[in-house]
């Protein structure tokens, strides 16, 4: 998918505000994933002084809705929970990790085409609430047959096509491009002291929304992220073992955790702009979609990111910001190496290493950290990328206004 059309139509961000990303099993476990976007929503919507009545379109990505307590209608009911007109639709979008780039992506194209003047988007995902499985019983087994629960997160499941795990395939990446385990150690410890400072330097005040839940019947309010280790060094992670027997790089320690959160974002024109006095907050100026061999998934995002560049007629040097998801450390690595990144560019504030990962929802995190980051710093432009699985590349292109 090409961004050309984006430039029949310029298409900005009023709003992007995200909740904290919570711990698995933690705080907000027991919330649907729309009370959750919702929360996030309601925010975005009152920081960009909008009327919530003026929202005809709600595009959210949620990957995993049929787990997620809404009865498989999640996107729906994020609209309708953040106070989007009931006449309003809904769309749900699903790209695996790059779920929440893909919901502003179709939100953008809503517009261009007109379908839509001003939408509501982002990404929400509850990990927590991630079944328990047990297969192969709906029509019938022997007398005897032993049922063995399978935990949805943390069974390494092996891909269809591939035949291999996520954690192999990054394992076989790392490899291939020389990257070591002290390597990924070492981004992983870094991506906890960035957000560290950030979080000193009030970096996220503008982005981070308080969520308040409940917890066998007693209130918990979650103000900042939970997961970061600020405190963790390479040694620490050092002394976890590698998460496959014949594996030495990918651990639990230098992978994602599993997290939940949302984010959510704000996306209009400039005639909306300028009839209901709307303050911009970052353009998008483009985007990008690739297909890679699967076998190459955790480079997918390299690939989306050079043709964003190309069909955009830039250069590294014209980005100042690079938000890349860290789902492994490994994979992040090897694109800040095999695109020649200044680090002190890329996951200035960390990443879903130190954070976590809710997958629909970190896309959509992404972009909201690269609207405030951007303005924040007085910078210009910022590319926040993923791979999507199954062999394919996403990334964004913001610039300040």
């Amino acid at each position: 998918m090409k961004s050309k059309m984006a430039a029949t139509k310029a298409i900005f961000i009023v709003g992007a505000k995200r909740t904290p990303f919570c711990s698995y099993g933690g705080p907000l476990r027991e919330l649907p994933a729309s009370h959750v976007f919702a929360a996030a929503a309601k925010e975005a919507i009152q920081s960009a002084n909008l009327d919530p009545a003026l929202i005809d379109n709600t595009v959210v990505g949620n990957v995993n809705f049929l787990s997620q307590c809404d009865g498989g209608k999640t996107p729906r009911y994020c609209g309708i929970y953040s106070g989007v007109p009931l006449v309003s639709p809904a769309l749900g979008v699903s790209k695996a990790y790059g779920t929440g780039l893909q919901a502003i992506i179709n939100s953008a194209l809503d517009i261009i085409i007109g379908n839509s003047k001003i939408t509501l988007t982002g990404g929400t995902d509850l990990m927590s609430s991630l079944p328990m499985l047990v297969r192969n019983v709906r029509f019938g087994t022997a007398l005897g047959t032993s049922y063995k629960l399978e935990d949805h997160i943390q069974k390494l499941q092996p891909d269809s096509y591939t035949g291999k795990t996520l954690q192999a395939m990054a394992e076989d990446l790392a490899k291939r491009f020389g990257v070591t385990r002290k390597d990924v150690d070492e981004f992983a410890v870094q991506s906890h002291l960035k957000w560290r400072k950030a979080q000193d330097s009030k970096a996220f005040d503008e982005e981070v929304v308080t969520v308040t839940a409940s917890i066998k019947k007693k209130q918990v309010v979650v103000t900042t992220d939970e997961l970061p280790q600020p405190a963790i060094t390479s040694e620490d992670l050092n002394k976890i073992p590698a998460l496959l027997e014949d594996g030495d790089v990918i651990t639990s320690g230098n992978s994602a955790v599993p997290a939940d959160g949302a984010a959510a974002l704000i996306i209009t024109d400039e005639d909306s702009i300028r009839n209901h006095n709307l303050q911009p907050l970052a353009r998008i100026a483009g985007w990008s979609c690739v297909g890679v061999d699967p076998l190459d998934d955790g480079i997918a995002g390299i690939h989306a990111i050079r043709r964003l560049l190309e069909e955009q007629k830039l250069s590294l040097d014209d980005v100042d910001l690079f938000e890349i998801n860290e789902n492994f450390a490994s994979q992040a690595l090897i694109a800040s190496k095999e695109l020649k990144l200044d680090l002190n560019k890329v996951n200035v504030s960390g990443g879903a290493l130190a954070m976590g990962d809710p997958v629909s929802a970190t896309g959509a995190r992404l972009v909201t950290h690269l609207v405030h980051e951007l303005r924040r710093r007085n910078l210009k432009r910022g590319i926040a990328a993923s791979n999507c699985g199954g062999g394919q590349g996403i990334a964004v292109l913001l610039e300040k206004m």
